[in-house]
């Protein structure tokens, strides 16, 4: 190589693709009953009361007089579902069934967790058929599935759908983003030197960059050659 590239290539830029993990997911791995913070909807209303918000509202209380129970009119095939409003590992979904009468109109609700709204979210991958639930109990179904609409679906029958909660267990998906940074550095410094790259990620963390950086990768720009 001539004296001039030499001289022209004692300066390049450093790209740093940095991704950066979601510090929600990294640092709370605990499970929590993410239902409480979405937005619940039904294929109707009995008597245009008892909403389906009352299936999140934290409380298990199974009497209906306590207007803490969902109930729809008698639909063919009915449905309840919560938008969790971001995707979710889910571990493990939690129902109440009515428990001062009508336990058994529970009995063939599937629970489908997914990403998609087709067909209200009832087209989602099933976790679990209840073929049956004592009046009144909570139980505790193991699904391990992803997705952000929890679906609870009595298929192709005309009946009526109470819930009286329904608790979803689970963590956010992790969400991978890319922060790009210019730094000149002397080309002759060695990158696979320990102290070179700490004086690298000083200068990374004198810029502000969130310190939840997960991976670095380390690329040279091509080198422009000059006429001699």
């Amino acid at each position: 190589m001539s004296s001039s590239k030499m001289e022209n290539s004692q300066w390049s830029n450093l790209y740093l693709g940095i991704c950066i993990f979601s510090l929600q997911w990294i640092l709370t791995y605990q499970q929590v009953n993410v239902a409480l913070r979405g937005i619940a909807t039904q294929s109707s209303s009995f008597s245009g009361y008892y909403y389906a918000s009352f299936a999140i509202d934290g409380n298990r209380a199974s009497d209906l007089r306590l207007s803490s129970c969902t109930h729809t009119n008698a639909d063919n095939s009915p449905w309840w579902r919560v938008n969790l409003l971001a995707m979710y590992d889910i571990s493990n979904v939690i129902i109440t069934n009515r428990g001062d009468a009508c336990a058994e109109r529970l009995n063939g609700a599937e629970i489908h967790i997914g990403n998609s709204l087709i067909n209200n979210g009832n087209n989602n991958p099933r976790c679990v058929v209840i073929p049956s639930m004592p009046a009144g109990a909570s139980v505790n179904y193991t699904c391990n599935m992803r997705g952000r609409y929890v679906n609870v679906i009595i298929p192709n029958v005309i009946q009526y759908l109470t819930l009286c909660e329904v608790e979803v267990y689970g963590v956010p998906v992790p969400v991978f983003k890319k922060a790009f940074l210019r730094i000149m550095f002397n080309s002759n410094e060695d990158l696979s030197n320990p102290t070179m790259r700490e004086k690298v990620l000083g200068k990374i963390k004198s810029t502000n960059v969130q310190p939840s950086i997960f991976q670095i990768q380390w690329t040279k720009e091509p080198e422009l050659e000059t006429e001699t």
